[in-house]
């Protein structure tokens, strides 16, 4: 470049290379030293992730070391399957050894049943005032009813009809044919008050007043309805000798009216519950009591259990007037005794071991046991009680409710009286019910198992004394009334005697007369029932009439399989608000 006359300056940087060579030496130098200690200070931090403390372990100090024994190993055994015949087998012989054993324990242990419960007099009272309390005086007072309307509507023995003669007054006076043509003569010539209606009659024999005594009789003014009223009553003054074969006793029953108003449908309802009046007992009638117990597996051990509790309880209830037998059934019916026993220690230990020895098992057929029961024989004057203990599910033969229902009960006809008792969710109540309320009983139906044993007490209490059996009611014929049930059970002392019934809203008063039978005697009560003065019963008792005549009318559908009725029970059942009964089980 000085050969070109070109000068080039140099700086101060360029002239002291030195100092630039020792300036990046001390700067590398700091920059080690400070990267030395941060790998000193710092661990490695990994790229991309969180930063995570670690802390150092604490070491771990063994105080004492002991040794710990090897445990038993533990063998799980078999399982036992009841349907491996090799296990069963095996445990067999152990099980047969346990039962000989309860069994020898049991019959070393004596049982000594309670004496039975003996029917004691009734407490001595005031001799009831019969003349005071003369009720078919009553009878006779009942405002616009004439005497001949009330003779007919209550019979005390059923008569010949007799024709009757045009022109024959209704009460004459003992005579002879000469005699009655005598007086009807006078009376031509009697003040010109001559009735040409009086002829002579030659039916009459007697001893033949005198002719003024029947001119008399023949020529007298009318009887007014007071005095007709009067004069028939004179005539039906109890003799009983006389007049009838029928022992009243409406003297020793109460009964209780009570009724209720349907304005829209222009009808009064109402309810009678006839029940002892007092003290006055009527004799109790010895009675035949069988107990129907379901044996089959549909029971469960349990519900037999308390079923099996309860059939004591009913033992100790018999008095020693009666008679018992018991039955159990599954898929065959079986009895205690051959024939009716007597109420003893004997017949009750062995009725209590009968019972005990009743299990679970096996199907149901119902309609094979109320067939025997149809086949005891059955006593003249004794009542034939039987109380069936069931769930009302048959499982074999005659399994249709409805069929079952109608068979027994036309062949029975009101012979046997049946009442049934169950409990729980699955027991059949279209059965129970009517089967109890065809033949003379009535239902116990309960919703837990543990109410069986209060159900069947209750059942032996009710049916302790029964004082009139077969009984048959009718209402006076102008009563316009429609009466359920229409067949009665018999007449407890423990169990009022219930009906329902429904007439116009106008009617006043009605006359009720029940027959039925004491032992070899026919006893009758006759009530005058004033509907007027009876005191409210609420719409409860509507409702108890609907149920009652959707029972008549589900009868008939049994008998007559008529699509008319089945329109009638839900027309019924939709006009007066009454859900139909029986849920899944109604026939329906």
């Amino acid at each position: 470049m000085a050969s070109l006359g070109l000068h080039v300056p140099i700086g101060r940087e360029a002239r002291q290379p030195w100092r630039r060579a020792g300036l990046f030496a001390a700067a590398l130098a700091v920059s080690l030293a400070l990267h030395a200690l941060l790998l000193l200070e710092f661990p490695a931090l990994p790229a991309g992730r969180p930063v995570r403390t670690v802390r150092p372990p604490r070491p771990l100090v063994l105080g004492e070391v002991r040794s710990q024994p090897d445990l038993p190993r533990y063998v799980q055994p078999d399982k036992f399957r009841p349907e491996n015949p090799a296990s069963f087998a095996a445990v067999e012989p152990l099980q047969q050894s346990l039962l000989e054993d309860l069994r020898a324990g049991a019959e070393a242990q004596e049982y000594a049943p309670p004496p039975p419960a003996e029917a004691g007099p009734p407490p001595p009272g005031p001799a009831p005032d019969f003349a005071a309390a003369d009720l078919r005086q009553d009878v006779l007072q009942i405002e616009n009813r004439i005497a001949a309307a009330e003779l007919e509507a209550l019979p005390r023995r059923i008569v010949p009809a007799v024709p009757r003669v045009a022109g024959a007054p209704d009460v004459v006076l003992p005579a002879d044919a000469d005699a009655i043509a005598a007086a009807a003569a006078a009376a031509a010539a009697f003040a010109g008050r001559a009735d040409a209606s009086i002829q002579p009659l030659s039916v009459l024999a007697g001893a033949a007043p005198a002719p003024a005594a029947m001119l008399e009789a023949a020529t007298q003014a009318a009887p007014t309805e007071a005095e007709r009223l009067r004069e028939q009553g004179r005539m039906l003054d109890e003799q009983t000798a006389d007049v009838t074969d029928l022992k009243p006793i409406e003297q020793l029953l109460a009964v209780s009216v009570s009724t209720y108003l349907a304005s829209a449908e222009n009808a009064l309802y109402f309810e009678l519950a006839i029940s002892r009046a007092g003290s006055a007992a009527l004799p109790v009638l010895p009675k035949d009591v069988l107990l129907v117990q379901d044996c089959s597996e549909s029971m469960t051990r349990s519900k037999l259990d308390f079923f099996k509790e309860g059939i004591v309880e009913y033992l100790r209830t018999l008095t020693t007037v009666d008679r018992l037998n018991l039955m159990r059934y599954s898929d065959a019916p079986e009895l205690c005794f051959a024939d009716w026993q007597p109420v003893a220690t004997e017949s009750l230990a062995a009725a209590v071991q009968f019972t005990a020895d009743m299990r679970a098992r096996g199907q149901t057929d119902l309609f094979a046991p109320l067939q025997r029961v149809l086949q005891l024989p059955r006593h003249p004057g004794r009542p034939l009680v039987v109380v069936l203990m069931t769930d009302g599910r048959p499982t074999m033969g005659t399994v249709d409710s409805s069929e079952i229902i109608a068979r027994f009960s036309k062949a029975n006809a009101g012979r046997v009286s049946v009442f049934t008792v169950g409990a729980g969710d699955r027991v059949n109540a279209f059965l129970l019910d009517l089967l109890g309320h065809n033949n003379r009983g009535g239902s116990w139906l309960m919703p837990l198992r543990e109410q069986i044993p209060d159900a069947v007490k209750r059942a032996a209490r009710e049916l302790a004394r029964p004082v009139l059996a077969n009984l048959d009611y009718r209402f006076s014929g102008d009563s316009a009334a429609e009466v359920y049930p229409a067949t009665l059970t018999h007449l407890y002392l423990d169990r009022p005697l219930r009906l329902v019934g429904r007439c116009p809203a106008g009617q006043k008063s009605a006359v009720l007369q029940i027959v039925g039978e004491s032992g070899a005697q026919k006893r009758d009560m006759v009530f005058a029932l004033d509907l007027s003065e009876a005191e409210s019963g609420g719409e409860g008792i509507r409702r108890e009439w609907v149920a009652q005549k959707i029972y008549m009318l589900i009868n008939d559908h049994l008998e007559t399989r008529r699509a008319e009725t089945i329109q009638e029970i839900r027309d019924l059942s939709r006009r007066h608000n009454v859900p139909l009964p029986y849920g899944a089980d109604f026939p329906l």
